[in-house]
């Protein structure tokens, strides 16, 4: 279904310890050769997980800004200092109801209206993960104005700004529904927190990259963000029934139990179930294949 998701950070040496070059390759599933540290990041095996990407620049720009390895090049021997600030990057959740051309074209527009009409170059690609879920766009954009004598001398402030990234937000959200409604779809997204939507839940953490790697390799069982994960959907679950049981003093129910402690008897075998159902995963993964048919350790009742 379609989610809403901007998410804008600031590509740097210092944060990421790495160049922009190897994150340009990365992203686009590309070789480029980084000419400062004169180190070559090759990353076509991605190809597949990349359906498309492409290079968008200001009306004026010099030619060389459409080759990747250039302008990336060019972005990091301009900048000095050693926590120099090289790209703003965004990533954009799109809708798996869109066709990917309409993925891409979606965030092509977007980024043209909002970004590079501001002065900035941007490269954009298009992702669709291995699990076909989760379709997303990466954007790197410049931290300075690219004219047709090159970069600006000076970084413009105001994309930094707090009202800046809210106007994005809010224009993205728009751009992705016009695209649904385009399409005939009936979905829609909200750039607005769940507060300012007035509903009553915690917010669900991100697992994480590095979180589900170690799950994958088996390095750890049950990384820390998979259980706040499952923290916060039974918060989430059990929400309901608390402000039930504070404003009336029982909870309505739609065919299980009539009272508060019939539910909570319901609740607390929901618990249980997803208490046994995480013991067994680490016993299996312990045990290793030899023991998949066992299913670890009884629970006491």
């Amino acid at each position: 279904m379609a989610i809403y998701r901007l998410e804008a950070k600031i590509f740097s040496r210092e944060k990421r310890g790495r160049s922009i070059i190897a994150a340009a390759a990365y992203r686009a599933g590309t070789k480029l050769r980084d000419a400062l540290q004169d180190k070559v990041y090759d990353y076509t095996r991605r190809m597949k997980g990349v359906v498309d990407t492409t290079i968008l620049t200001p009306e004026g720009a010099p030619e060389w800004a459409h080759d990747s390895g250039r302008l990336w090049n060019t972005v990091e021997a301009g900048e000095k200092r050693k926590d120099a600030q090289l790209a703003r990057e965004f990533i954009l959740a799109v809708p798996p109801e869109l066709s990917p051309q309409s993925q891409f074209q979606t965030a092509v527009e977007w980024a043209r209206k909002e970004l590079v009409a501001r002065g900035m170059a941007v490269e954009v690609s298009l992702h669709h993960p291995k699990n076909s879920k989760n379709p997303h766009v990466h954007l790197l954009a410049t931290m300075r104005k690219l004219e047709p004598e090159g970069f600006s001398a000076k970084k413009p402030r105001e994309w930094n700004e707090v009202g800046q990234l809210h106007q994005w937000r809010e224009s993205w959200a728009e751009a992705v529904n016009a695209a649904l409604e385009k399409a005939g779809r009936p979905e829609r997204v909200d750039h607005r927190s769940l507060k300012d939507r007035g509903i009553d839940v915690e917010p669900q953490p991100k697992i994480g990259v590095a979180a589900t790697a170690m799950q994958r390799e088996g390095k750890v069982a049950d990384p820390e963000r998979v259980q706040a994960v499952r923290r916060v959907k039974l918060l989430n679950e059990v929400r309901p029934l608390l402000k039930s049981i504070r404003k009336l003093g029982e909870v309505k129910q739609h065919g299980v139990g009539t009272t508060w402690w019939e539910k909570s008897i319901t609740f607390m075998s929901r618990v249980r179930e997803v208490a046994t159902s995480a013991l067994k995963k680490t016993w299996r993964s312990i045990a290793g294949p030899e023991r998949t048919k066992d299913d670890g350790p009884e629970i006491s009742r």
